[in-house]
């Protein structure tokens, strides 16, 4: 396994780990989550309850959540295409 697989699942298990803090916030704030269905609709919930928030320190939590999320499935999609290009 060279450095770009290795880099491809820590990126893999840094966007679990988000996607597994957005769900654990949502069913803290009452809202119906499914362990493995429902992704998009747990994402659009999120964003909601981010823009909903009125404490700013909490939401600032909440936005960089978000923000892990989105860089960490950006660099799973970089390091898919260049170990690609590497095989091909």
């Amino acid at each position: 396994m060279g450095l770009l697989e290795f880099a491809l699942i820590i990126t893999v298990i840094i966007a679990l780990y988000n996607l597994q803090q957005i769900k654990i916030i949502l069913k803290g704030k009452g809202y119906t989550v499914d362990i493995f269905k429902g992704l998009f609709n747990d994402y659009r919930q999120f964003k909601g309850l981010i823009l909903n928030e009125p404490d700013q320190k909490v939401k600032i939590k909440y936005q960089k959540i978000l923000n892990g999320l989105h860089f960490s499935l950006f660099g799973f999609v970089l390091f898919s295409i260049m170990i690609l290009r590497v095989r091909l």
